[in-house]
């Protein structure tokens, strides 16, 4: 219980999803070789996996990329955990879009109807407001190497390691 009481503390609130995926979406246009940006589909997927505290907490920069995050919850024998992403994705598609709203709305993402693509906006200038709690940071950090570990697969090759079926 107190695993499912710290994801509901977590997210509890779009805002938080939004920033998550805002940096989602740097990592991945920031290490796409062409630095282009995701299409939104993607964007549900990484929700599936940012809001799960314990896949979460296996985003580790060091790891060899995707496909190694994937195997390391087959060889865990946590293949449930794996396959409950597809699950999570249907499950979380409202907080998903309220997160892509705000994120828009707050200026920090736009989605091109034309691609279907959403890009990022550079947050160098200076905001008002509340600081990032560092705790959500740590967040934001490894929302951003899953991006990056995206940015460096198709989108089919994201589905096959995830067990996601489009």
């Amino acid at each position: 219980m107190g695993a499912l009481v710290e994801e509901v503390r977590i997210w509890n609130t779009p805002i938080v999803g939004a920033y998550l995926l805002w940096s989602f979406t740097d990592g991945y246009m920031t290490n796409h070789r062409s630095g282009d940006a995701p299409i939104g589909l993607l964007h549900f997927i990484a929700m599936a996996i940012l809001t799960d505290i314990k896949m979460i907490e296996s985003i580790r920069d060091g790891k060899g990329g995707l496909q190694s995050f994937a195997r390391g919850f087959e060889n865990k024998k946590k293949y449930d955990r794996l396959l409950s992403i597809h699950e999570r994705v249907q499950s979380k598609k409202e907080y998903t879009l309220s997160s892509i709203d705000v994120a828009i709305s707050q200026g920090l993402l736009s989605w091109d109807s034309q691609t279907g693509k959403i890009y990022a906006h550079d947050l160098t200038k200076p905001t008002r407001g509340n600081a990032v709690r560092p705790s959500i940071k740590k967040y934001g950090a490894k929302a951003h190497i899953l991006g990056k570990w995206f940015s460096q697969n198709d989108i089919s090759t994201i589905s096959l390691y995830l067990k996601v079926n489009l």
